[in-house]
């Protein structure tokens, strides 16, 4: 954590809103990627985003500098995911369209397969993972947390968190590599649909 965050972590306890919307924008983008990746959804990510912020305001005082703000934060946001996704059983077919791609001068075939390869990866994270793994995998691999920052948000111990990464990692290649996704029909639903979540 560098002295500026630390200094403006301070004013936020103070009660200053600006220094505490400067410390969510400069981690606004990184929480609602990662909300993306675990839930699919922009809106959602978005929502849970947000919901991250109000209870990061409500409850900065009771912050004590032990993590950075953005592995706080985060564990915050993971934390909502889990209490709204707890009940979720139904699969959700992953729409192409909400699987959102940086602008590309490529030609258009690469376009097309870049966006299918992308929605593959997240079918595959979404549906064929648990929870824990894709958890561990999303952190470490996407956001390159730490071990430690991964332990602190997921509540694992730091034994536990190397082998849920490594699992995770292992379960993936295997269901990607190997698995019978790579396969569509002709309005992209993964050949696997109906499997429930993990």
């Amino acid at each position: 954590m560098n002295a500026d965050e630390v200094s403006l972590i301070e004013e936020a306890k103070k009660g200053s809103r600006a220094a505490f919307n400067k410390l969510f924008s400069n981690e606004q983008k990184s929480v609602i990627n990662l909300m993306l990746q675990l839930t699919g959804d922009i809106a959602s990510a978005e929502d849970l985003a947000q919901e991250a912020m109000i209870i990061a305001y409500k409850k900065i005082m009771g912050f004590h500098l032990e993590s950075s703000f953005r592995t706080w934060l985060s564990k915050i946001a993971i934390n909502l995911f889990r209490a709204h996704y707890r009940e979720k059983r139904k699969h959700e077919t992953l729409c192409l369209e909400r699987v959102q791609i940086p602008s590309t001068e490529d030609r258009p075939e690469r376009v097309i397969i870049k966006r299918e390869l992308q929605w593959c990866i997240l079918h595959n994270l979404q549906h064929h993972l648990p929870k824990k793994y894709r958890l561990a995998l999303v952190l470490r691999d996407l956001h390159n947390f730490s071990y430690q920052e991964i332990s602190q948000i997921g509540g694992w111990n730091l034994a536990q968190t190397k082998i849920y990464i490594h699992r995770a990692r292992k379960k993936f290649k295997e269901r990607f590599i190997n698995g019978k996704c790579k396969a569509f029909a002709d309005d992209y639903t993964c050949v696997c649909e109906g499997i429930l979540d993990l």
